[in-house]
């Protein structure tokens, strides 16, 4: 019996050999897809971009420490002028949590390139950007002069899939051919298309534009290889340029363990930024549920805010009528 064996085990390898497959290949090859689906966060104190405290991507153990009896369970501190009505003390935040581990390193941003930790923005985009923060302060003409997050019109889906202190959390619902990704915040929901084998999918014509971007995907090994084009505007107001005409976000997610899934992007969008910049984050299994978000239900400021814009023009009106 052992004869037959090794002679079986010599007739496949000399098959495969002949098909140009090694067996490992072949293994793959006849392996299905690894499933992605479950409920997921990356609620974290290590974020986008990484806070002045540190100067470097990896930290240790003391440092991280010392960041987190500072931090862990507070909200995040906003510029004087950001939060008047004390709603970062009043909110749910999620922020229990310390700084992530990626490899065993206890990272201190997302960001892993540029090496400052920082999205390399262009001298216009940081102007615009300075612009628009100056002008939202006094333009309170309509809900078009808010900002997407203000108007509970923002993807939470992404691309990419970021993290901010809470509702941080994530469904992911795989099929065959596509991948739902539903974010609890926003309430938002982002389908992948997933190529079968053989198969290649393309974008839809570059006119035809999309808040989220269009999202095609295709396994490379037991990597989900997702690209994201075909954005639409984010900065609708930008007399200058389409901040996303040009954008590209290239997603990699590889379920490294039962609990865990590496989730690796870049980002590249020449009228936003000096260069493409990448970023390294980890999902977590979480209990869940995925709550409903309800933006709009409770959104009373931005109806408040208009309402007394249109306070304010009506007691104009009434100075000017009687000449005062």
């Amino acid at each position: 019996m052992r004869g037959n064996g090794l002679t079986r085990g010599i007739l496949a390898a000399a098959l495969l050999a002949g098909l140009g497959l090694s067996q490992p290949a072949a293994a793959r090859a006849r392996r299905a897809a690894p499933d992605l689906s479950g409920l997921w966060t990356n609620a974290s104190l290590t974020e986008q971009e990484r806070p002045d405290d540190f100067k470097t991507l990896v930290v240790t153990e003391a440092q991280a420490r010392a960041f987190e009896a500072a931090h862990r369970g507070k909200p995040p501190e906003f510029p004087p002028g950001e939060d008047d009505v004390g709603g970062s003390a009043s909110e749910w935040w999620e922020r229990d949590v310390g700084l992530a581990r990626i490899r065993g390193q206890l990272r201190t941003s997302w960001i892993v390139s540029p090496a400052d930790g920082q999205r390399p923005a262009t001298a216009a985009a940081k102007a615009f950007g300075k612009a628009e923060h100056a002008r939202r302060k006094v333009d309170f003409d309509g809900p078009e002069s808010r900002d997407p997050s203000e108007r509970c019109t923002d993807t939470g889906a992404g691309p990419p899939l970021d993290n901010g202190g809470y509702n941080d959390n994530f469904q992911f619902v795989q099929t065959p051919g596509y991948l739902a990704i539903h974010a609890e915040w926003m309430h938002d929901v982002r389908v992948i298309r997933i190529a079968a084998k053989g198969q290649a999918l393309s974008h839809p014509r570059p006119d035809l534009r999309f808040a989220g971007g269009d999202s095609i995907g295709h396994w490379e090994d037991d990597t989900l290889v997702v690209e994201t084009t075909n954005f639409s505007p984010v900065e609708v107001r930008d007399p200058n340029h389409d901040p996303a005409a040009d954008m590209r976000v290239i997603e990699r997610l590889t379920r490294v363990s039962p609990s865990e899934i590496l989730y690796a992007y870049a980002v590249t969008n020449p009228a936003r930024y000096t260069q493409t910049w990448q970023a390294e984050a980890v999902l977590r299994t979480t209990k869940g549920p995925i709550y409903e978000y309800a933006c709009h239900e409770g959104n009373y400021g931005l109806p408040n805010i208009l309402a007394g814009a249109r306070r304010l023009e009506g007691k104009a009106v009434q100075d000017v009528t009687v000449g005062r």
